[in-house]
């Protein structure tokens, strides 16, 4: 069994085994840094979130460089342009998201925001495999070549993808209709029949609504849709952002920045808000004719989310696969095979063909 020895100092950009010197990388599920060549474990002193502390937002939009921001050193791909901040262990890692090698000399400096809070991986990119063997399995008509190719893929990294969430408390005065159905008689002999109707009425009110952690990506490589697939997020295990959590895993850098996040957010609450107040003006119908919203409070913060991505071409298309590093939820691109859908056609064809012949037979 591997020795475990007491967190030391050790430089922000590596992390240095204490035993032979070799690079650190995060052992994922435990609280510690490993060695692969001698198998010694680093502890780190992990500060548990008791009470998350957010940022405020307009404060934030005045001062921002003055504030809780760091330089940071962040390498592109040449192919598909995402970015990542950089680590000195990770010289020859190979994008996630097209495999193209990351080259040192594309290296160069921005002024962001610092996360706040992680939640590190969870399961060892050994797990994974798991997960994906039985997402695999799930897969109807997909080529049989598929498992093995992307199971054998070398191109598994993780990737701790950046999020923004968002507090705020809204007030909204609203005015609208309310529908309350009712039935009648029209017609005569046999022409008469029920028809249902809406009787409406004006009304106005007012909806308070408090919101908390209306997270959004802050990348355009992981959509939106991607993240909602793989969600259920502990994030009540997040603990505050130490980078030797991310030692051996690709951090990607935030696209969206701050302000682009919270208009998105600000979408989202806008569609609970007017569900709040269809559900306050009543009836079976209602009609919003307008409103005025109040966003007040406003407070936000950054947050890295940990997320394996392999990509593998397959008749020369790019696919790509994204498994949630805590829970191994799955969701990816996949191909059809022709092969198996035509031979699942003609299949139905048979088996329909036979049971007409067959109640053929017995009538």
């Amino acid at each position: 069994m591997a020795d475990v020895i007491e967190e030391i100092p050790l430089s922000s950009n590596t992390y240095q085994c204490p035993n032979c010197g070799a690079a650190l990388k995060y052992k994922p599920g435990t609280i510690s840094l490993h060695c692969d060549y001698c198998g010694t474990d680093t502890l780190i002193d992990a500060k548990v979130v008791e009470d998350v502390q957010e940022l405020d937002f307009e404060q934030y939009s005045r001062d921002f460089e003055t504030l809780n921001t760091q330089t940071t050193k962040v390498i592109g791909c040449r192919k598909c342009g995402a970015e990542s901040t950089f680590e000195e262990n990770l010289k020859s890692t190979d994008c996630p998201y097209c495999g193209m090698p990351l080259i040192e000399s594309d290296i160069h400096e921005e002024r962001l925001i610092k996360p706040s809070y992680l939640l590190p991986f969870k399961l060892s990119d050994k797990d994974i495999n798991t997960y994906l063997s039985a997402w695999f399995k799930g897969l109807w008509f997909a080529p049989n070549e598929l498992k093995k190719r992307a199971l054998c893929s070398d191109r598994l990294e993780g990737v701790y993808v950046p999020c923004w969430t968002y507090d705020a408390q809204t007030e909204s005065d609203y005015r609208g209709e309310r529908g309350i159905n009712y039935t009648r008689t029209v017609g005569s002999g046999k022409n008469r029949r029920t028809v249902t109707e809406t009787r409406w009425s004006y009304c106005s009110g007012h909806v308070s609504l408090f919101f908390d952690d209306v997270m959004v990506p802050a990348s355009k490589m992981i959509s939106s849709v991607v993240m909602n697939k793989i969600e259920n997020w502990d994030t009540m295990n997040m603990v505050e952002a130490d980078n030797r959590f991310l030692s051996g895993f690709i951090t990607e850098k935030y696209v969206i920045n701050m302000q682009e996040g919270y208009n998105t957010a600000k979408s989202i609450m806008e569609s609970d808000i007017d569900y709040a107040i269809r559900q306050d003006i009543g009836g079976d119908k209602q009609r919003i004719n307008s409103k005025k919203t109040v966003f007040s409070d406003i407070k936000f913060k950054l947050i890295l989310l940990p997320v394996y991505i392999s990509s593998y071409t397959y008749k020369d298309k790019l696919y790509h696969f994204f498994v949630n590093g805590r829970t191994g939820r799955v969701s990816g691109d996949r191909p059809y095979s022709v092969a198996k859908i035509t031979l699942a056609i003609i299949a139905g064809l048979i088996l329909l063909a036979l049971f007409i012949y067959f109640v053929n037979q017995n009538s």
